[in-house]
């Protein structure tokens, strides 16, 4: 079905609404305009972007390493700890295993816990360290 008349005129009277290349750089429809990019600085310089993201990521990668370090030393202990339980042969000896596994799971689990969480402690600024030496 083809567009009657009154949409097609309905069309031509809308302004076009377009990128004006002249009004993107900051210019005025007179060319005599300054331009905007001037006036509104950037907070961050690329530097201080850089910085941030590799402090961020690096970050992120000890505490990731902490992590997983945490988890195979689990899985390590839960391995010697099946072998124990496997190899016991009383009720005590039983007792004895569950007891000095649990000692360290919570050994090992509190101080790697501490250690990935060193990592979200907020660390002084470089100007910061300077003023403390």
């Amino acid at each position: 079905m083809a567009p009657n008349a009154s949409e097609d005129e309905k069309r031509e009277r809308r302004p076009h609404v377009g990128h004006d290349p002249a009004l993107i750089s900051g210019a005025s429809a007179d060319g005599a305009g300054k331009s905007t990019t001037a006036a509104s600085p950037s907070p961050f310089t690329f530097r201080e972007w850089q910085s941030s993201i590799e402090a961020t990521s690096n970050l992120f990668a000890a505490a990731l390493k902490d992590g997983l370090g945490l988890a195979a030393s689990s899985l390590h202990d839960q391995a010697t700890f099946l072998k124990d339980i496997a190899d016991s042969k009383t009720s005590s000896e039983l007792l004895q295993c569950h007891l000095d596994f649990l000692e360290k799971f919570w050994s090992r689990s509190f101080s790697a816990g501490s250690k990935i969480l060193d990592h979200l402690k907020p660390q002084p600024s470089p100007a910061g360290r300077q003023a403390l030496h």
